[in-house]
């Protein structure tokens, strides 16, 4: 298959991590059969992929299951300097940005 993104080169099978939302949820698969162009990366999600992925999401979407959310705790943030609302908006600021990565 030439790929659809350039046209330039044939796709070759590789493995991608692809982070999908869906209902609400962010889910992240690792090593999903992706081809891959070499000339300009572009990579493409088969359909057969893509039913693996969305059977896996209702599967464990009827199972109650705790979320899980990471976030990193900004490295300049001095905790004794509480008193200040403009820093402690800031903070916030910096969290919930750090949580959408």
């Amino acid at each position: 298959m030439i790929c659809p993104k350039c046209g330039k080169a044939e796709v070759l099978e590789d493995t991608i991590s692809y982070q999908m939302e869906c209902r609400n949820n962010l889910f992240c698969f690792e090593e999903v059969p992706a081809p891959k162009c070499p000339e300009c990366g572009h990579f493409v999600i088969t359909e057969e992929a893509l039913s693996v992925m969305l059977a896996k999401i209702e599967q464990l979407t009827q199972k109650a299951t705790i979320s899980y959310h990471k976030c990193r705790w900004p490295k300049n943030h001095v905790p004794e300097e509480q008193d200040d609302p403009q820093a402690t908006v800031e903070l916030m600021e910096t969290i919930n940005k750090s949580a959408r990565k």
